[in-house]
């Protein structure tokens, strides 16, 4: 797989469909321009991702999710619910992902095959942008790189039921809404960050990926707020 075929340039990256109206065009091209400004590639081999964690004492696991983005008029995330089988974070709301296998030359080829394999995303349905800084999990030691790719307007998924119980799409809408986005003050989760009134329990390391990248799709176009 020619992961460095599926990154694309700044102005081809840049062209979206037509049904997108002018204000979520705004907030996409943002936050494509934002992932690229981080200038780790999704072409980048796990050696030389691996540099991005300075502080890397060797007990982090280190994955790599897809962050895919659908561009519909209201362009979508696609967000799962993993299986309550699994013996992590099971019936967790997640981005589809896992840790590198050997036949993963990149960071952005395990995010397509763990898509593959989990949602059935077909890796060429999927352009892919760059990668957002590493994000890590409070408790577990997971350094995660979130690759940020546009799927094509006729990409499917379905799901694989020994890893996903079901998928469903994260609206812009509440993506660029600030006061959907919360943090727990107690209990277990205290400190964490969640989106709040949603239909999913989307919270902890997933909510912070979201949060990133409502950061990056507002920093151009802050009137975008979820009170149009």
């Amino acid at each position: 797989m020619d992961i460095g075929r599926l990154a694309t340039d700044n102005d081809s990256a840049l062209a979206q469909p037509s049904s997108l109206d002018a204000a979520r065009r705004t907030s996409l091209q943002s936050i494509m321009r934002g992932v690229e400004s981080f200038q780790i590639p999704p072409s980048i081999d796990w050696p030389a991702a691996r540099q991005h964690f300075p502080d890397n004492d060797g007990q982090w696991k280190f994955s790599a999710v897809l962050v895919a983005i659908v561009p519909r008029p209201e362009p979508t995330i696609l967000l799962t619910q993993r299986s309550s089988g699994l013996s992590e974070y099971s019936s967790h709301v997640s981005f589809p992902g896992g840790r590198p296998e050997a036949a993963d030359s990149t960071v952005g080829a395990t995010a397509l095959r763990e898509a593959f394999e989990e949602i059935r995303l077909a890796p060429d349905a999927v352009r892919l942008i760059g990668c957002l800084p590493l994000h890590k999990t409070r408790k577990r030691n997971h350094a995660i790189f979130p690759v940020v790719g546009i799927t094509s307007e006729s990409a499917r998924w379905e799901v694989s039921p020994a890893e996903v119980e079901s998928i469903f799409e994260f609206p812009f809408d509440a993506l660029l809404n600030p006061d959907l986005l919360r943090q727990y003050t107690d209990g277990e989760r205290a400190g964490a960050w969640y989106w709040a009134e949603q239909q999913h329990d989307i919270w902890g390391v997933t909510a912070l990926i979201l949060k990133s990248l409502a950061a990056l799709a507002l920093a151009s176009n802050p009137q975008m707020s979820g009170h149009e």
